[in-house]
């Protein structure tokens, strides 16, 4: 019984959101609001990804050597202080489809068409990026929030688990792997549309005449 409570909590998907951060450098052909816009934008990113990559967090790190040795509560600990980092990275990244529409809204400001198009394109990849990211942590969230009620249900039976409490953990155990299918699949969509931003990207730069500083 132990070890398949084990077993389960290495299901989850700790793939990295891909944020790249970027930061312009001043050009005549662009106007400074769109690129203060813009480091905005890039500066929320940071700290999502900060907040968000499951691969980097401590209590992650920790929460199978606490299943293991039976540290439940432990592990319960973990698990939420882990929720609450996501939650927060969900903060972030709705603040970021805000700013998005933002920068949308100085495209007027750019006098050059061809850079004002491609403009709009590279925003409009960006918007859907950003979508994806925002359900690929929600997807994590809805995994972690079932992970820390079949910890808490360990938690208060840790010495007997009880037919009813172990029909809810299997239960648990299926529906995480079937959040961690949906979360592999969204996680193809948020590489895919990367790639079509990076192409997007490199577009408007050059015809910008602005530099990207990694």
């Amino acid at each position: 019984m132990k070890k398949t409570i084990i077993a389960i909590s290495v299901l989850i998907v700790v793939g990295v959101l891909g944020f790249v951060a970027y930061s312009f450098l001043v050009s005549s052909k662009v106007p400074q609001a769109f690129i203060d816009k813009h480091n905005e934008v890039v500066a929320l990113e940071k700290e999502a990804v900060q907040l968000s990559d499951l691969t980097s967090m401590p209590e992650m790190e920790a929460l199978d050597e606490q299943m293991a040795s039976e540290d439940y509560s432990g592990a319960f600990k973990s698990v939420d202080n882990a929720l609450t980092r996501k939650k927060d990275a969900s903060t972030k990244l709705n603040s970021i489809d805000k700013k998005l529409a933002e920068l949308k809204s100085i495209l007027g400001e750019i006098t050059d068409s061809e850079i004002k198009t491609s403009a709009e394109k590279f925003i409009e990849i960006a918007k859907k990026e950003n979508s994806a990211k925002i359900s690929y942590n929600n997807l994590q969230i809805q995994m972690l929030e079932k992970l820390k009620t079949m910890v808490g249900i360990l938690v208060k039976n840790s010495k007997t688990i009880s037919a009813a409490d172990e029909k809810m953990i299997n239960d648990l155990g299926k529906e995480i792997d079937d959040l961690k299918n949906q979360i592999t699949t969204v996680e193809k969509e948020v590489n895919n549309i990367q790639s079509q931003y990076k192409e997007a990207e490199k577009e408007f730069f050059g015809l910008a005449g602005l530099e990207i500083k990694k």
